[in-house]
């Protein structure tokens, strides 16, 4: 059994996505595709703009044969932890023999290269590393520049312009981090990559032809299910997008939880704040100050963000902090084997074959049901806990007063999705 594994998130499944997808079963001759995302919360400390079990829907109906969620405390990481996260949860099934990702550098053999520098970690590396953080640079801003350093002194790569692009966009970037995982990780799967083509993920506005997420996201929350965003979906995502706002689920960003957010910043004491995960330096304090006097979220991140801390690593923090992320929770998480179970979100009525497959050779516990959660050891229920809060959290969002109640885990129905 040939099983591709997909990383993604899915915000939402579009054309981009459906080019990947169809690219990547012909590259690995699949006779079945996993996708592994994200749930109600991105890798860049989003808000989803509809639910997990929407996207994942979404994705089936697209032609994934099986969707699982990756757990929310790796999902709202950089993306070294986001990647391990999902590569571990591909090697638990203990079958997925392929996984592909897009890159706007699709040379396999150089971000090979590149993720084999950052996995020995020389020292040479390392020094030049914290010598750009002592300067107040960003993690990836250092990373870029104590690597292109290390390169050039060592002269191991040629084309060092190609490198840079490799370093800078957001697709080759995670590419890298799925390569050092499966080294970290001593994995058998084989990579794929395949070119990421046209828009990248940051393009602000939908453009003719294959648009970004970023854009499509923008034009629904500006604008609604215009033509233009009818034009960037396929068939199945329009209709589950359409059908979910019409029910009203969404469409969902960080603003409709800004007074929630900015609350429990107002009501933690900063000792609470440090607490959480990748707060440090005295982060906490400014946080606490700004949040009394910023009025909402925007100029909130406004006032704490610095060259150390972007904004994207701020909103992650934001829902840390919302999530009640510790540190030292994370830590025991970390210290094992990463994600420690695999939750169902949506699979095809063809993928009864896989699902068999999968409940012989899965390393850690398949859940179909969140009740089930209890069987097993505390790590997988005080993991699984985290994504019932996001949920509950996210809920909040909805202004369908049924999808606002708690405990949804509990009661969403799993079952076939019929793909025509």
């Amino acid at each position: 059994m040939r099983v591709l594994g997909i990383i993604a998130e899915y915000n939402p499944f579009h054309f981009g996505h459906l080019y990947h997808l169809k690219k990547s079963k012909q590259e690995a001759n699949a006779d079945y595709t996993i996708a592994v995302i994200s749930g109600q919360f991105t890798q860049r400390g989003e808000s989803a703009i509809v639910d997990k079990w929407i996207r994942a829907e979404a994705a089936v109906g697209s032609g994934v044969d099986l969707v699982l969620e990756l757990p929310a405390v790796y999902a709202v990481q950089t993306a070294e932890l986001f990647a391990y996260g999902g590569v571990q949860m591909l090697n638990h099934t203990g079958l997925t023999t392929h996984i592909s990702f897009g890159a706007e550098v699709a040379d396999l053999p150089l971000l090979k290269q590149i993720a084999g520098i950052l996995v020995a970690e020389q020292e040479e590396y390392i020094e030049l590393l914290k010598a750009y953080l002592d300067q107040g640079l960003s993690y990836p801003a250092a990373r870029y520049r104590g690597i292109l350093d290390y390169i050039n002194k060592q002269a191991c790569m040629e084309d060092v312009s190609t490198v840079k692009k490799a370093l800078s966009g957001s697709n080759s970037i995670l590419a890298i981090e799925y390569l050092k995982a499966l080294k970290h990780t001593q994995s058998n799967i084989t990579p794929i990559v395949i070119p990421r083509i046209r828009s990248s993920y940051t393009t602000p506005s939908i453009k003719k032809g294959i648009a970004s997420a970023t854009a499509i996201r923008k034009e629904i929350l500006s604008h609604g299910m215009t033509r233009r965003v009818r034009d960037a979906l396929p068939k199945t995502t329009f209709k589950l997008l359409s059908k979910a706002f019409e029910n009203g689920m969404g469409p969902v960003d960080n603003h409709r939880l800004e007074d929630l957010i900015l609350g429990i910043l107002r009501r933690s004491k900063s000792t609470e704040i440090a607490s959480w995960l990748d707060v440090g330096e005295g982060l906490e304090n400014r946080i606490k100050d700004q949040a009394q006097r910023a009025a909402g979220l925007d100029e909130l991140l406004a006032l704490v963000k610095t060259r150390r801390y972007t904004h994207t690593r701020l909103q992650r923090i934001l829902i840390h902090g919302l999530l009640n992320l510790t540190a030292d929770d994370f830590q025991e998480f970390s210290q094992a084997t990463g994600p420690c179970y695999l939750r169902i979100l949506a699979f095809s009525q063809n993928a009864a074959p896989l699902l068999k497959r999968l409940k012989q050779t899965a390393r850690v516990p398949v859940i179909t049901k969140a009740a089930h959660v209890s069987r097993y050891h505390s790590s997988v229920q005080k993991m699984f806990a985290y994504d019932c809060i996001a949920t509950d959290l996210y809920g909040l969002t909805m202004k369908n007063p049924v999808f606002r109640q708690g405990g949804r885990d509990f009661t969403q129905q799993l079952e076939p999705v019929i793909v025509s």
